[in-house]
């Protein structure tokens, strides 16, 4: 639990209220399926920080996992019992591990049993809106995970429709300032689902675009430009947020440009979205842990560019996110390797999904 609380904690929530974090550790301590998966997590966690590839680590990561698993279904199976959020926490975490140790064929099966407990949890509050402010860095920490399913790649989307229904049920309405837990603007989650779902549309009806849908892509462009001027709350001590912030909008309007508007990537302003992306990049220190936030944005500047300088930068960057011990960042590098290797025109996404290659950039 002490490698928890001072090494994964940090790394999995690098701007998190502390209050979040303590919640989420003292809740441990009383709930065991709760207390199996954060071991599960700091086991896993700590192996790749230090680099232990020994079975014994495996082997004790593997049996934390199985005893949170059997723990909670053991507890949901309880129909006496009421739906805590301490089993949504575990689910959460357990779907977490599997992004981490790159458990792909089971996190997006596994995203969708914590959309629908959590849904069922704040059906059981009887009340419109959940205040409690653990409950909504649960909701946070779950949105954040299904927007990247749903920019990740083309195999699959995120569970989240358009109406973005966990937070109009947790938020009256979605602050304008960065949120701690995302990394960006709440109000950026909204466009972010529209955004993947006109990709997902675009990849499946490639032939097939309606001018109804060219105004959309450019409405949604200013709608998400519109939101570059979002600030970090006064409360926060983290700065570092508005460049995290700006490296998000910049990438979802990368997205748009080449996988919407189908701009070519020597197209000026696909290299005015790259340039951004990675201004916002330099302004947070490399050994700062707010990286883990950005891998979708360095990723996908990384698999646009072709230009040396920015390449180098890129790949010293995930180096430096990698050094964190979280085992999707070795992926994504190792990925970002491969796709430069093939020197493909096919875009990073449909390369990988042509390779049957799936990928989180959580």
């Amino acid at each position: 639990m002490h490698i928890f609380s001072i090494e994964t904690a940090p790394r999995l929530f690098p701007a998190a209220p502390p209050l979040f974090l303590q919640r989420l550790i003292a809740s441990s301590l009383e709930t065991p399926h709760l207390l199996y998966a954060i071991l599960a997590s700091a086991c896993s966690h700590h192996s790749r920080l230090i680099k232990d590839g020994t079975s014994n680590s495996k082997v004790s990561c593997l049996k934390f996992t199985n005893l949170s698993i059997s723990s909670l279904r053991s507890a949901l199976s309880n129909q006496d019992a009421t739906l805590t959020a301490e089993a949504v926490t575990t689910a959460m975490a357990l779907c977490t591990n599997d992004v981490c140790n790159g458990n792909m064929q089971t996190w997006r099966t596994h995203l969708g049993g914590v959309m629908r407990l959590f849904a069922a949890f704040l059906d059981s509050q009887g009340r419109m809106r959940v205040d409690d402010p653990y409950i909504q860095c649960l909701v946070k920490w779950f949105t954040t995970m299904d927007i990247i399913a749903g920019l990740s790649g083309l195999t699959g989307g995120g569970v989240l429709s358009s109406d973005n229904g966990l937070l109009d049920r947790t938020f009256d309405q979605l602050e304008g300032n960065i949120d701690d837990i995302c990394g960006y603007s709440l109000q950026l989650v909204p466009l972010l689902v529209r955004l993947s779902h006109m990709v997902q549309h675009h990849y499946q009806s490639p032939l097939d675009i309606p001018q109804g849908k060219v105004t959309e892509s450019h409405l949604l462009e200013l709608e998400i430009l519109s939101l570059s001027r979002c600030g970090v709350p006064d409360i926060s001590n983290h700065a570092e947020l508005q460049s995290t912030h700006l490296a998000f909008v910049h990438s979802a309007l990368l997205h748009l440009h080449r996988r919407v508007q189908l701009l070519p990537k020597n197209h000026e302003i696909v290299k005015a979205d790259l340039s951004n992306i990675i201004k916002a990049v330099k302004q947070i220190p490399p050994s700062s842990s707010a990286n883990i936030l950005i891998l979708w944005p360095v990723f996908s500047a990384g698999c646009e560019t072709d230009d040396i300088e920015e390449r180098n930068f890129i790949h010293r960057r995930m180096g430096d996110m990698e050094s964190h011990g979280l085992g999707n960042f070795t992926r994504a590098r190792r990925l970002l390797n491969t796709f430069w290797a093939a020197k493909t025109p096919t875009p990073w996404d449909r390369h990988f999904a042509n390779l049957g290659l799936e990928l989180v950039l959580f």
